[in-house]
C-alpha cells in the first residue's frame, strides 16, 4: 500500500508508530509511504489518480479537497464518517472534506492565526489582553498614547492590507461570511451589513494604528514584531514559537491570545487552514487505506501529532498533546471556535484571482469605499464560485 503525505507536515516517529499499529493487525502488508513536495503537487496528484497506479492515501491541502472530489478521483467515505471520530472534530475542519453532503476527506491536522502582544509594552501602558474586540480597540488606543502614534511609527496593531486570512474572523465575528450556497448557486455575502460591521472595525484599527504596507502581505508579520515598534499583530501559531527560538533577548516580551469576539464568552470564528487525507477512487486497497487513515487521524497519534508535530490536532481530545506550551495551547483556544471558506471546486479559482486581497487593499487604501469593494468582490467571488 503506497501513502503520499507531504513533506515537512509530520515527524518521521509519527509515521512509524502509525505503521507500527497499522502492522500489528496487518502484518503481511508492506506501507511504502512516500513524502511530496507542495510545489507542483496538485498536477501531480490529478496525473497519479488519473491512473491504475495511484496511491492508496493522500494528503491534500483542505481547501483543495472539494476540487478533487468534484473530478470523481476521491473515493466517497460518507457511510463510514462516524468511524473516523466526525463528531469529536473541530468545527472549522468539519466542512472542508465534504462536498455536496457527501464526504470526501479526513481531517488530518490544522493551523490556526493568534494575537501576538508585547508584553511591556501592555505593563507601561497600563493594559490587560482584551476579551472582546471593543477592549481591543481600547487596548490599542490606550498602547498608541503611550507609545507613540502612527505617524511616530508605532503600531498599536499591525495589519498589513492583504492579509484576508486575519480579516475572515473580523468579518465571521460579527455574523457576516464570503458566500453561502442557496440551491445549486453561490450567493455572495461581503456585503451584508454584517459582514461590512466587521470590515468597519479592522479598517479602523488599520487606519488608526497600523504602519504596515496597505498592500503587502502578512509573511514578514512575525520578523518585523521583534522591531519593537509593535504593540499587537496577528500571525499563524507557529510564529511565537520561532520567535522564541530565534530571539532569546525578545522572548520574554513575547505574549498571545486568542482574537477575542464580539461578546467575552466566544472568541472570534478563526480560519483553520491545514489538510485533509483522502482515499483515491482507483485505489485498489480502499479497506486497508481507511484502516491507516483511522489509525493517523484518531485520538492516539493526533496526540502525539500535537506534541512532536506542534500542529492544531483535528479534536479537542488531542490537545493534550500540547500540555505546558503557552504558544499551542492559545492557538487551541482559538481552534475551538473556527470556520472555513466556501466549499466549492471552485475556491481555488478565488484565491488564485486574489478576490480577498484586492478587496482588502481597496478598503485600507482608500481607492474604495467599503460598500464598493465588497460589492464588486462579491460578483467576482459568485461568478467564481458558480462556474
Amino acid at each position: 500500500m503506497t501513502v503520499w503525505l507531504m513533506d515537512g507536515s509530520q515527524p518521521e516517529t509519527v509515521v512509524d508508530a502509525v505503521n507500527k499499529k497499522f502492522n500489528e493487525k496487518y502484518p503481511n502488508v508492506k506501507v511504502n509511504v512516500e513524502l511530496q513536495q507542495w510545489a507542483g503537487v496538485q498536477d501531480k496528484l490529478t496525473t497519479a489518480m488519473n491512473t491504475a497506479e495511484t496511491p492508496d492515501v493522500v494528503e491534500i491541502g483542505n481547501s483543495l479537497t472539494a476540487k478533487f472530489a468534484d473530478a470523481g478521483l476521491l473515493a466517497d467515505l460518507t457511510a463510514s464518517a462516524d468511524d473516523f471520530g466526525k463528531a469529536d472534530w473541530l468545527p472549522g475542519l468539519i466542512p472542508s472534506g465534504e462536498l455536496d453532503g457527501q464526504r470526501f476527506g479526513i481531517p488530518y491536522y490544522a493551523g490556526v492565526r493568534i494575537v501576538m502582544y508585547n508584553k511591556a509594552h501592555f505593563q507601561e501602558a497600563g493594559v490587560e489582553v482584551p476579551k472582546t474586540l471593543d477592549e481591543l480597540e481600547q487596548v490599542a488606543a490606550k498602547l498608541s498614547e503611550k507609545k507613540g502614534t502612527k505617524a511616530d511609527g508605532y503600531s498599536a496593531f499591525y495589519f498589513p492590507g492583504k492579509f484576508w486570512y486575519g480579516a475572515l474572523p473580523f468579518i465571521w465575528s460579527e455574523g457576516g461570511d464570503i458566500a453561502v450556497k442557496d440551491g445549486d448557486n453561490w450567493t455572495g455575502k461581503l456585503d451584508s451589513s454584517e459582514s461590512k460591521s466587521g470590515l468597519e472595525r479592522l479598517k479602523r484599527l488599520v487606519d488608526t494604528y497600523s504602519t504596515a504596507p496597505t498592500d503587502g502581505n502578512e509573511v514578514q508579520n512575525w520578523e518585523v514584531f521583534q522591531d519593537g515598534d509593535i504593540g499587537m499583530v496577528m500571525d499563524s501559531w507557529w510564529a511565537p514559537g520561532a520567535i522564541v527560538g530565534a530571539n532569546k533577548e525578545f522572548a520574554p516580551n513575547l505574549g498571545v491570545f486568542a482574537l477575542p469576539g464580539v461578546t467575552a464568552d466566544k472568541t472570534a470564528p478563526a480560519f483553520l487552514g491545514g489538510s485533509d487525507l483522502a482515499i483515491p477512487e482507483k485505489s485498489k486497497e480502499k479497506e486497508l487505506a481507511a484502516e491507516w487513515v483511522k489509525i493517523i487521524t484518531g485520538t492516539e497519534i493526533q496526540t502525539q501529532l500535537a506534541k512532536e508535530g506542534g500542529v492544531i490536532p483535528n479534536n479537542e481530545a488531542s490537545f493534550a498533546g500540547h500540555e505546558g506550551n503557552e504558544f499551542l495551547q492559545v492557538a487551541d483556544q482559538a481552534a475551538k471556535v473556527s470556520a472555513f471558506t466556501p466549499v466549492s471546486p471552485n475556491w481555488g479559482n478565488v484565491e488564485s484571482e486574489a478576490v480577498l486581497p484586492d478587496m482588502l487593499v481597496k478598503i485600507f487604501s482608500g481607492t474604495a469605499s467599503i460598500d464598493d469593494a465588497t460589492k464588486d468582490a462579491n460578483a467576482k467571488i459568485v461568478d467564481l464560485l458558480n462556474g
